[in-house]
């Protein structure tokens, strides 16, 4: 599909599958929005999704240089009324569940349901010397060391962030194929860095208890590697009010990719029991 030119200030690449409900993926740090089609896209037989590459990701070409999350949130709802989408369902991977509590927190009214992947709310939600704000020590030690290609290709395909060490063992060529799809639109370096500053800027988590749509916190059982995950969800489901939680056995922070049969049953139950929420 063509880009289209928002009023935000982003020329925005997105893609619309299926019918029904209206489902908006938002991609983790720097993705676009390839990295659910091979996985995610069986769930357009049921649902509407909507696919797009942020801001700075992608096929997406920003006018401005600063990004913000709050920004990038804007450009969905600029999105969803180019589409005409008075509300939709939102799902949020890692940075991409910032975006979406932003947008749920700032516009209640375009939120049937929220569900937040292996995500959280901001430095203050975060354990040790992961809540002081700004970039963390760790990321940019390793990013220099190890050079920007190695740096995204040692998360993905060395460690245990995305895929359990069982997973990559048995399916080395399959992680792989991931790491190039991934890498294939992934934001080049300045707009990387652009994108991880607004994602360590962001502070949701004062505001957790304006979240009114429904909320799910989707977690691994094994996602603590790097920025533990679990600690953050917990955080979520305590202060989200009515929020559910579920966590899913043997999985880290790539399940959609991992285990896309699972994790595409959980948002399909999910999105059929929240039909009705206006």
């Amino acid at each position: 599909m063509p880009n289209v030119k928002l009023p935000t200030g982003v020329d925005l690449y997105y893609e619309s599958h299926g019918h029904g409900e209206a489902l908006i993926f938002v991609p983790s740090t720097a993705y676009s929005g390839e990295v659910w089609k091979p996985s995610q896209t069986p769930l357009a037989s049921a649902l509407n999704l909507i696919f797009h590459d942020p801001r700075g990701c992608g096929r997406s070409v920003a006018m401005q240089s600063v990004y913000t999350i709050e920004q990038m949130a804007l450009d969905i709802v600029a999105l969803m009324d180019h589409l005409k989408i008075s509300s939709a369902h939102l799902i949020g991977h890692s940075m991409g569940g910032r975006i979406a509590l932003s947008l749920t927190q700032n516009f209640p009214g375009r939120v049937k349901s929220l569900i937040m992947a292996a995500s959280g709310s901001g430095p203050a939600a975060r354990p040790g010397s992961d809540c002081i704000p700004g970039l963390p020590h760790r990321m940019v030690v390793d990013l220099v060391e190890m050079g920007f290609e190695k740096f995204i290709y040692e998360e993905i395909v060395e460690s245990d962030t995305f895929f359990t060490k069982d997973y990559r063992e048995k399916h080395r060529a399959e992680v792989e194929e991931f790491f190039r799809l991934a890498w294939a639109t992934h934001a080049k370096l300045p707009e990387f860095i652009y994108l991880c500053i607004a994602r360590h800027n962001f502070e949701g988590t004062h505001r957790l208890g304006d979240v009114k749509a429904p909320t799910l916190v989707l977690i691994g059982e094994a996602d603590t590697i790097g920025s533990n995950h679990i600690a953050q969800s917990k955080v979520l489901a305590e202060r989200i009010p009515r929020a559910e939680m579920k966590m899913l056995k043997g999985q880290s922070h790539g399940f959609f990719w991992q285990a896309p049969d699972e994790t595409n049953r959980v948002i399909l139950d999910w999105v059929n029991r929240h039909r009705a929420v206006s």
